[in-house]
């Protein structure tokens, strides 16, 4: 399964968990379906195209094709659009009920609201991590943010595993949902530390697309040591400018200007070396 399908799946497994307790379970699938079709309808509104659209028992799993190509704006909207309807159903069913009470109703309600809370938790593979990886990769680079994000990650999957501790110990039951949540989360987080690297390389190639759409791209200027290696400076690029990197010696001085498509074409011809090494083969 490809790392993207996994993560799709990961999050649509984990918030049928947070239903999972209620004996109402065929409409938690189908909050957890509209949840899932908002994104796909809000992501197409913004020109993204989807393939490999698929209907199974988890719900529905769409692979995106060219987010990276949409604004910050839209696809803060694109990973909001689940929660945001969750919110607007749990008013929606709380409006109903205070005149209406029935057990579909409330449970509607509150399903809604631990949709839209529980999704919105900056913790892997959920959308609030999306969301809180766009806005701090606006004030820092993208590969500390996702470091930023990876250790809440673990630490909300801790909590998990430490309430259903409590739970077990105090009340005697075991909590299997929070247990099974901890561990994906744990493990959709392990899977975006060691697949950085090729995504920032993917970014690269996705930005050229949104050159093409937008007919712009940002550009992003930073100063780096001649030591470095190219791995190290491919963790310092931008992913959503078009990057150029200032190559300085022991005096500061200026010896060589690398734009982000030759340090790609570099890693390609001759693998990891510094920029030393790559300055004195030009």
């Amino acid at each position: 399964m490809k790392r993207e399908a996994k993560k799709i799946l990961a999050e649509i497994i984990l918030i049928i968990l947070v239903c999972s307790y209620n004996s109402m379970f065929i409409f938690a699938l189908l909050w957890v379906f509209l949840h899932e079709l908002v994104h796909i309808l809000v992501a197409l509104k913004f020109g993204c195209k989807f393939y490999n659209i698929e209907l199974h028992v988890f719900g529905m799993r769409a692979d995106l094709l060219d987010i990276d190509s949409l604004k910050s704006s839209q696809k803060i909207l694109v990973y909001l659009s689940g929660a945001l309807l969750n919110i607007f159903l749990a008013i929606t069913f709380y409006t109903i009920n205070i005149r209406y009470n029935t057990n579909f109703i409330e449970t509607s309600m509150n399903l809604n609201i631990g949709l839209a809370i529980f999704n919105l938790l900056p913790a892997y593979p959920l959308d609030g991590s999306r969301v809180f990886e766009i806005l701090l990769s606006k004030k820092m680079l993208f590969k500390k943010a996702q470091k930023v994000i990876s250790i809440i990650s673990y630490f909300i999957a801790i909590l998990f595993m430490v309430i259903a501790t409590l739970i077990y110990i105090f009340l005697h039951s075991l909590n299997i949902s929070m247990i099974i949540g901890a561990i994906i989360i744990i493990y959709i987080t392990r899977i975006e530390e060691h697949t950085t690297m090729y995504i920032t390389m993917g970014n690269i190639v996705k930005k050229r697309n949104n050159l093409l759409k937008n007919k712009y791209i940002e550009n992003k200027t930073i100063s780096v040591y001649y030591k470095q290696g190219l791995v190290n400076v491919l963790a310092l690029v931008d992913r959503n400018k078009f990057n150029t990197f200032y190559i300085l010696d022991d005096d500061m001085k200026l010896i060589y200007i690398l734009n982000e498509d030759e340090l790609i074409d570099a890693l390609k011809v001759y693998g990891n070396m510094t920029l030393e090494e790559y300055i004195n083969r030009k």
